[in-house]
This record gives structure tokens, sequence and C-alpha cells, in this order.
């Protein structure tokens, strides 16, 4: 970022706009988005009230701290971390290094696990939801949010994704129907109590092994590698449910899978055998298959 000491008036909009074309040299998609996000973030504003006060000098310790924090994202930190949250699902979230981003695609599985609860459990007075591999716990989050009967085992390996999970958990003032535990599910020899769960959701790493250095700088240098990397084929996690989740799941019920937008035919083969009758897949906003739903 070029030195802003040249200028005599430190104009909200001055600041502003030497930010984008700054962003946009270092090639940041959506700089003027990113500028804006960054500076409402510094001033403690929204970025509606930042067009409200483009003549309002800044103070030098706010551009100094906009200046820092420019500079991560020119570094192709994600914005997201950055800002320390995000949203989902219209939910908001905190997030770290230590978990995914919740993305956009994803919402689609959430959405469709809870049109297929209320179709199917509507008159539960309680659905039993399994949650594998729950990082910021976005989805088990959502889920308990949308659903009030739902009564939510949310597991990951990680201890610091659980401690982000819970937080998220009681940010949406739903950590009353969560239970985080923390679980390797490739490792792990059953269930504890041989619970049987109404609905399956994940979102599990499916990313190939040798595609990993071609991800953006973004994802490949800032979000956790095993979240990411689903083996050399990216299938190492779906054959592992293939195993272990008919017996975790009761016989109405329904898995829900996010999966690699070139996957699809891969993934319906391997849940191709019993005990499976149904096998569905859900596209994304870009027509790409992301989801694939099972039922015995």
């Amino acid at each position: 970022m070029s030195d802003p000491s040249r200028h005599q008036h430190w104009r909200l909009i001055d600041v502003l706009q030497e930010a984008v074309a700054y962003l946009e040299s270092r090639h940041i998609e959506h700089a003027r988005l990113n500028a804006e996000r960054l500076l409402a973030h510094i001033l403690g504003v929204s970025r509606m009230d930042l067009y409200l006060q483009f003549e309002k000098p800044l103070k030098t310790e706010e551009r100094e701290a906009y200046k820092h924090l420019l500079r991560r994202r020119a570094g192709r930190e994600p914005l997201q971390t950055i800002l320390g949250e995000t949203e989902f699902m219209s939910l908001p979230f905190n997030v770290t290094e230590n978990v995914l981003i919740p993305r956009p695609e994803t919402e689609i599985l959430v959405e469709n696990a809870i049109e297929i609860t209320k179709t199917r459990f509507g008159n539960k007075s309680s659905i039993h939801i399994l949650d594998i591999g729950t990082g910021s716990g976005c989805i088990a989050v959502s889920l308990a949010r949308y659903l009030k009967n739902a009564r939510i085992l949310a597991v990951d390996q990680h201890p610091a994704a659980l401690n982000l999970a819970r937080k998220n958990a009681e940010l949406n003032a739903v950590n009353d129907q969560i239970e985080f535990i923390r679980m390797n599910i490739i490792e792990s020899s059953g269930m504890p109590g041989k619970i049987r769960f109404d609905l399956i959701v994940s979102n599990p790493p499916y990313i190939r092994t040798p595609d990993l250095p071609t991800l953006p700088p973004e994802i490949r240098d800032h979000e956790p590698v095993d979240a990411l990397d689903g083996g050399p084929d990216g299938l190492r996690y779906y054959r592992s449910f293939q195993s272990i989740l008919p017996d975790w799941l009761n016989e109405s019920g329904a898995v829900l899978l996010e999966i690699g937008a070139d996957q699809a035919k891969d993934v319906q083969n391997i849940f191709s055998q019993s005990p499976w009758t149904s096998i569905r897949l859900l596209q994304d906003l870009a027509g790409l298959d992301r989801v694939i739903i099972l039922s015995k």
C-alpha cells in the first residue's frame, strides 16, 4: 500500500479508495467488498455506515490498524479469518484457522437436512442427529437453531475445533441441544452406547492429496489440511462411512454428505452396496453435484 503520509486530510473515502487500489494491485477478488468490510471492522460500524461517513477523518491509530489488516488480506489470509467471523444460514459464526470456513455450498446440505427431518420426523418429540467432523459447528448449530426438537451429537477429533464449536453453539443459543465430543470416526470402534440416529450429516475431507498444492492460497495456507485431505483419490472417508454408518442409522433415517463436484459417480459406486435403497444427488447453484442423500 502506498505511503499515505502525503495526504493532508485522512477522509474515510480517501483511505477506502486507496485500500481498494492496493488490494486490486495484489489481485484480490472483490477488492472493494474486502476493503469495506475491513474498514467497517476497524471502525466498529456497518458497511452502510461507511457511506454515511465518507468525509469523516480517520485517527492515526485507525489508519495503522487498517493498514495492518490490509497487508494480511494482501498476503491471502482469508477475510473471514481476519475478521474472526462469518455468516452461515443467516447465523453468526466465529472462525479461526483451526477450522474450515463455512461455505455457501454446505447450506444446501443443511437446508435439505431440515426439509427431510420435518417431512420424516415432524411428529417426533426429539430427533437424534449425528454431525461428523463438526469443525466450526456450522452444520450442527444451524440444525439446532432451525429444528427445535433436534438433539445433536457433534464429533471432531480436534480439541481446538470443538472449543470453537461450543462457543458458536453458545453464540446462537443452542448449546443445550448439542453435545460435543472428541472422536476420530475412522479409528472408532463404535458409537458410545450403540446410539442410533435419525439423521447423519457430514462435510468430510474430500480433496485429493495430490491436488492440495493447487488450492488457492487462502485455503491451502490458512485452513487445516486434515480437514481438506481426503486421501490419494479423495474418497477415504466415504469408504469408511459405508462400513460404519449403516449400524448408526435408524431404519427410517437418512445420511447427507457433501461431496466434491467431480466425485458423484465414485461416491455412488461406494454406496451402491446394501443397505442403501435410495441414493439421491443434489446440485449447488452452479449446477455441480454437491450433496448425496442415502436412505435405507
